[in-house]
């Protein structure tokens, strides 16, 4: 199937026929060619339908959902923390090879 490249962003649905019924099975919005036909080849031997989006569908929604910068802002963030565990754990394996943790603890006791 050919969509020409005004049609997108364009809903693609794949439907699965039994008898005289069709059971929906994915849906998925395309933006190009390339998209389309992975979809297609996916769901090969069952009936495509495409359905234009609606206004609603293509709006973008300001503070809803994720963004790429949103998703950056929360990596950058893991980072210190692991950054962090990973010299309390270097600390820990250095001060049991040189035995001062067995030293302190043999010191309270």
């Amino acid at each position: 199937m050919e969509l020409r490249r005004e049609e997108f962003p364009v809903a693609l649905q794949a439907y699965e026929v039994r008898g005289d019924r069709e059971d929906f099975v994915a849906e998925q919005v395309v933006n190009s060619q390339a998209e389309a036909d992975n979809f297609m080849s996916l769901y090969a031997g069952r009936l495509i339908k495409t359905r234009e989006l609606r206004p609603v569908e293509t709006r973008k929604f300001e503070g809803h959902g994720t963004t790429t910068a949103a998703v950056q802002r929360r990596r950058a963030g893991i980072s210190p923390w692991i950054v962090i565990l990973l010299i309390i754990v270097a600390l820990l394996i250095v001060g049991f090879a040189t035995g001062w943790i067995q030293t302190m603890i043999g010191q309270t006791k």
